[in-house]
C-alpha cells in the first residue's frame, strides 16, 4: 500500500510560533544523556526540521542529518538549513550501514506499515553500540483502558482512513476535526519492547509522557500523574535504546 502523507493535517493545527513538547524535551533529555559532542545524529521523520534545530543548538559540532516522506517538509527543514532526504521508510533508510551515533523517531513507528523493517534498518545505519530514540502513542495508556472498557474506540487507533470519529462516541466533542494522523500499529510499552529485544536493541530507559494534543484540559492534571507513575500507563512514552 503507498504510504499517504498525512502532514496536511498538522499544517492545519499549527497555530502561531511551533511549540516544544513534553515527548520532545524528554527525548531531548534522553538525547544529552548518551550524544557524542563530536557524533552523528538522523532524524528520521524530522518533517520541518523544528527538533533538529535543537539538536543544534545543544551539539553545535554534531554531523545533522534528516529524513521525511512528505516532500512539503522536506523543503522547510532544508530552508532551515538542515541536509535533508525525501524518503520512504518502506523502502528502507538510505544510508550506508554504521553511519550513525544516534537516530532519532518522534512519533515515526506508529504510521509505519512494517515497523520490523524499521527497526533492521535503524540497527544496520546505527555504529556499534549506537544509540535509538523513539516517541510514540501508548495502546494501554490509562485512558484507553477506560475507553476499552466503555465500548468506544481508544485514541491513537484509527479504524477508519476517512474520519476519526469512527468508533469514539462521546469523544467527537473534544476532536478539533475528522482527520486520521495515518496511524497503523498503536503499540503497548512491553510490545515494542519485544521488537527492539527481536532486532538487536538493548532497552536503557523509558520515559512517560502526558498527551499533549486535543486532551481535554480538565483531565491533563490526570494525565501527567500517570506519566510520572508509570510509563506503562501514560498517553505516550519516549525509549532509550542501544545497539547490542
Amino acid at each position: 500500500m503507498k504510504t499517504i502523507d498525512h502532514y496536511g493535517h498538522w499544517t492545519k493545527a499549527r497555530t502561531g510560533k511551533q511549540k516544544i513538547l513534553s515527548r520532545e524535551i524528554n527525548s531531548l533529555k534522553l538525547i544529552s544523556k548518551v550524544m557524542k559532542r563530536d557524533g552523528s545524529f538522523l532524524d528520521a521523520g524530522c518533517g520541518n526540521g523544528f527538533f533538529m534545530e535543537f539538536i543544534r543548538r545543544l551539539f553545535p559540532k554534531v554531523y545533522l542529518s534528516g529524513l521525511d516522506y512528505s516532500k512539503s517538509e522536506v523543503l522547510e527543514a532544508r530552508k532551515r538549513g538542515f541536509k535533508v532526504k525525501q524518503s520512504d521508510f518502506g523502502e528502507g533508510i538510505d544510508f550506508p550501514k554504521d553511519k550513525f551515533d544516534l537516530v532519532y523517531a518522534g512519533e515515526v513507528i506508529e504510521h509505519l506499515y512494517d515497523p520490523d523493517f524499521f527497526l533492521e534498518e535503524a540497527n544496520r545505519i546505527l555504529k556499534p553500540n549506537g544509540f535509538l530514540v523513539i516517541s510514540t502513542p501508548n495502546l494501554c495508556a490509562w485512558f484507553n483502558r477506560i475507553f476499552m472498557f466503555l465500548g468506544i474506540q481508544p485514541l491513537f487507533v484509527e479504524p477508519s482512513t476517512k474520519s476519526k470519529f469512527v468508533g469514539s462516541g462521546f469523544l467527537k466533542r473534544f476532536k478539533e476535526d475528522s482527520n486520521p494522523v495515518g496511524h497503523v500499529r498503536i503499540f503497548t510499552l512491553e510490545a515494542l519492547k519485544d521488537m527492539f529485544k527481536m532486532y538487536g536493541f538493548k532497552v536503557l530507559e523509558v520515559r512517560g509522557n502526558p498527551y499533549e494534543e486535543g486532551f481535554p484540559k480538565k483531565l491533563s492534571f490526570i494525565d501527567k500523574i500517570f506519566a510520572k507513575i508509570s510509563p506503562g500507563l501514560a498517553g505516550q512514552f519516549v525509549i532509550l535504546v542501544q545497539k547490542k
